[in-house]
């Protein structure tokens, strides 16, 4: 019985512990989170400039530069075998008037993107390895370095990456919500595809991948829906028709019939349902980031330094990797886009 009630004694201590343990972990994300949520209102996060390129670029997590090229290539080839057979399956252009199809036309987009962006990253380091390996150049030293086209295409992706994850949740919300209850045929592999696997994909990805999120960030969203309003506005005015023939793209957006309806869940979805789809994005990434933080988690996270220098260029072994400030980039271009971003917070406080 001794023997038992210290036993007993024991394992209440080691389960007082980890629980105390757990709710450390806990309030520390609770305390990141406000921090994080204070520092998000600043003017200077609202451009597309990125003083670390490399974010847009690597995994969060430590996966080889070949597997996550090989992942890139895969969810580009299945986002756009599913466009080209929604483009099959309604045999006419009129399908991409439709939000959900052109979200998802957005997303093999951002795919193709940020696949042609890491094959781009990966050459041009790999071809500046082997140039000061063989001696020929010594302008790369530090043997990363990318060209200020790669950085502009890399703020093409992250304005994608905004659009199209937010109008991929909004999408799903506003379908099983408002139009599944009506549609009785619903449950198709089409329409679970175009519906619910998209924001999985989002999901995947924004977990997967190093990509910042701004709340300041909703706003491109909100002008995509502002644009898409213009365009179905345009598209009524002059006599288009939905699939069925019927005077508008959807029911709830009937412009001659219920225009009161129409103009209500414009409002409802620019200035309600996007926000806060941005916002669901944005508390992923503080998930991902607090996953990251975990000390189970520390020994697969991504280092920065070592994934670039000694992984994708080959130029250092894993022992002479310097290392790096985290608050520093590992690309000499990130210098010129930092001073970018310091002239671009100037002149907006004075203005």
């Amino acid at each position: 019985m001794h023997v038992s009630g210290d036993c007993s004694i024991f394992i209440a201590v080691h389960s007082g512990c980890i629980l105390a343990k757990e709710w450390l972990l806990v309030t520390d994300m609770g305390a990141s989170w406000t921090q994080s949520w204070k520092e998000e209102f600043k003017v200077h996060k609202l451009h597309l400039l990125t003083s670390k390129p490399e974010l847009l670029l690597q995994p969060r997590w430590d996966i080889p530069p070949l597997l996550w090229l090989l992942y890139r290539f895969f969810m580009l080839v299945y986002t756009f075998s599913w466009f080209i057979y929604t483009a099959l399956l309604f045999n006419t252009p009129k399908f991409l008037i439709f939000l959900s199809h052109i979200s998802y036309c957005l997303m093999a987009i951002y795919y193709l993107v940020s696949l042609c962006n890491l094959a781009w990253a990966f050459l041009e380091i790999r071809c500046c390895s082997h140039r000061v390996k063989r001696g020929v150049s010594s302008e790369c030293e530090s043997l990363l370095s990318l060209p200020v086209s790669l950085t502009a295409a890399l703020c093409l992706q992250w304005f994608l990456h905004s659009v199209m994850g937010c109008c991929s949740f909004a999408v799903s919300f506003l379908y099983w919500t408002i139009i599944h209850p009506s549609d009785q045929d619903s449950f198709t592999a089409f329409n679970i595809n175009i519906h619910v696997i998209n924001s999985i994909q989002i999901a995947v990805d924004l977990l997967l991948s190093s990509t910042p999120v701004h709340l300041t960030h909703f706003f491109y969203a909100v002008l995509a829906g502002a644009l898409y309003v213009i365009f179905a506005v345009v598209y009524w005015l002059m006599g288009g028709t939905n699939m069925y023939g019927e005077p508008y793209i959807y029911s709830i957006l009937d412009f001659s019939g219920s225009p009161l309806v129409a103009t209500l869940c414009i409002l409802g979805v620019c200035l309600l349902c996007l926000p806060s789809c941005h916002f669901v994005l944005w508390n992923l990434q503080m998930l991902r980031e607090w996953m990251v933080s975990r000390e189970e988690s520390r020994r697969i996270a991504l280092r920065r330094d070592v994934w670039w220098r000694v992984k994708v260029s080959g130029g250092m072994t894993f022992d002479l990797v310097p290392s790096l400030d985290p608050a520093a980039s590992v690309f000499e271009t990130s210098r010129r886009t930092a001073m970018l971003e310091d002239q671009q917070s100037q002149s907006l406080s004075l203005v």
